[in-house]
């Protein structure tokens, strides 16, 4: 399958019945995030507002958001059915993350329909909302993808980072030096230069799923959404810089980063994925050069922010990307016995426990891993008994197979980790000063213990029966009468 652009996109979302047009005018001050909220919370479709006050006449005026907020439409994203097994995509992420497909770079494509240099730009001209009540202001970049480029080796970095509309050709980006942009950003200064950076709006969903996940930091994005399709991304050169961006995308924006402080703009606050408002700042700015887009554009954003009962489209995407992410991670680091993993606010591992240390071993990969950034504050490392899709299984386990005054809880003090969360001390996750957050991390290591195990003749570990174990002769006995019995069971079905 090649890839596909974002009107393709919405053509098959409609085809399966997972678009809503929303043609009664809406307003960008609060409306569209409302509407938005309430979708994603519902699980809803896609969403593609045609008729947003204030931009009856803009060259841009149509947005489109939450098409990757299902499971059901991250499968169609992948090109599978909706009913596809969350590990099945997470295992063709993880193939496509090893084996990319670099891109290919043509002449010209649709971005390159129309052209706006100097005063002709107007940011305020992009439909734009403000997502969240308290937002500093319209957050143009959510849902996009923002390349640069190492400038000793030619490397192309496409992220998602935040970004807020501070005038007609500026804005204010949350850029973390930890962050793959982050390390061009200190390369560029290091040179005394100004960084190239463009940025795509409404592209392949693919793209939106790499930029805004764990790819290892010597993988490229373009190569990763290649290796997804089974042929190569389609770039063009940007016109003020030698970027790449993809040759059919809806719109892409062309400037400059300066390490003059002078430059800094207030960014924030914006309602982010923990479900918190992130506090203002002095941040870079992304000084807009040019704009490209297609004939009759149509904008992407998305709503940040998950809590209980409210989902956005990371939570979606997370549950596969991140899935692949930490399968990933340890097998690299070659971690024995890990059977399933379950993304989440709390992270959980399966493991066949063959060897003491094993559930430490698993903390410790992930931590020290570059995708750590955001991600695994917490970690709870079960046995293969447990089925780490039930929320009462897993509080079970955590009630009955951890003794709070043992080594089954361990902090890690003192780690990289998000800036965002609002459980640390505003001085610990101050990123100007630190470089990114600083997390203390925790392990519920909710094994069993080995010292406790019986061996059998190979010496593995055995345990007792259960209590709520059966009878292997008589549940046999009762699987041959169950006609008999009369007894209707409601049927299980779940994605995992």
């Amino acid at each position: 399958m090649r890839c596909i652009d974002q009107r393709e996109w919405i053509a098959m979302l409609e085809e399966a019945g997972e678009l809503a047009r929303v043609r009664a005018p809406v307003d960008w001050k609060g409306e569209i995030g409302a509407i938005s909220r309430r979708v994603l919370n519902a699980q809803g479709p896609a969403l593609l507002f045609e008729n947003i006050l204030g931009h009856e006449k803009t060259w841009c005026r149509k947005l489109f958001t939450g098409s990757l907020g299902t499971p059901a439409r991250v499968a169609l994203a992948f090109g599978r059915s909706k009913s596809t097994s969350r590990r099945e995509l997470a295992e063709m992420f993880r193939r496509a993350m090893r084996g990319g497909v670099p891109p290919v770079v043509v002449r010209s494509g649709p971005v390159k329909e129309n052209i706006l240099r100097g005063d002709e730009i107007d940011l305020n001209a992009i439909p734009v909302p403000v997502w969240h009540p308290y937002d500093g202001g319209r957050y143009i970049n959510t849902m996009c993808s923002v390349v640069t480029r190492d400038p000793d080796t030619g490397f192309i970095n496409v992220g998602t980072y935040r970004g807020m509309i501070v005038d007609a050709r500026r804005i204010s980006v949350l850029l973390l030096l930890g962050a793959g942009w982050g390390g061009h950003f200190v390369k560029y200064a290091e040179r005394g230069e100004e960084m190239p950076v463009a940025v795509v709006y409404g592209w392949d969903p693919l793209l939106d799923v790499c930029a805004g996940s764990q790819v290892p930091h010597d993988v490229c994005e373009y190569d990763v959404v290649g290796a997804l399709r089974g042929e190569p991304a389609e770039l063009v050169k940007c016109e003020t810089s030698e970027l790449l961006v993809p040759a059919s995308a809806e719109i892409v924006i062309e400037g400059f980063i300066s390490r003059d402080s002078r430059t800094f703009a207030m960014e924030g606050p914006f309602g982010e994925y923990s479900g918190y408002y992130g506090e203002p700042r002095p941040r870079p700015v992304i000084r807009v050069e040019c704009i490209t887009y297609r004939d009759d554009p149509i904008y992407r954003g998305s709503l940040e922010g998950v809590a209980p009962g409210a989902l956005n489209e990371d939570a979606a995407i997370y549950s596969i990307t991140t899935k692949a992410a930490i399968l990933d991670v340890l097998e690299r680091a070659g971690v024995r016995g890990v059977l399933d993993v379950r993304p989440g606010p709390v992270t959980v591992v399966q493991i066949r426990q063959t060897y003491n240390g094993q559930a430490k071993q698993v903390a410790c990969a992930l931590w020290a891993s570059a995708s750590a950034e955001h991600f695994w504050k917490v970690i709870m490392v079960v046995d293969e008994d447990v089925d780490i899709y039930n929320d009462r299984a897993l509080h079970w386990a955590l009630c009955y197979r951890v003794n709070p005054a043992s080594d089954d809880l361990v902090v890690m003090p003192a780690t990289r980790g998000g800036v965002l969360d609002q459980s640390i001390p505003l001085a610990r996750r101050d990123d100007t000063m630190l470089g990114t957050g600083s997390w203390n991390r925790l392990l519920i290591d909710a094994t069993r213990d080995l010292s406790q195990a019986k061996r059998d003749h190979l010496g593995r570990p055995t345990w007792p029966p259960m209590s709520t174990e059966v009878d292997p002769e008589e549940m046999a006995r009762v699987e041959r009468r169950w006609n008999e019995y009369g007894i209707a069971l409601p049927q299980k079905s779940e994605r995992r």
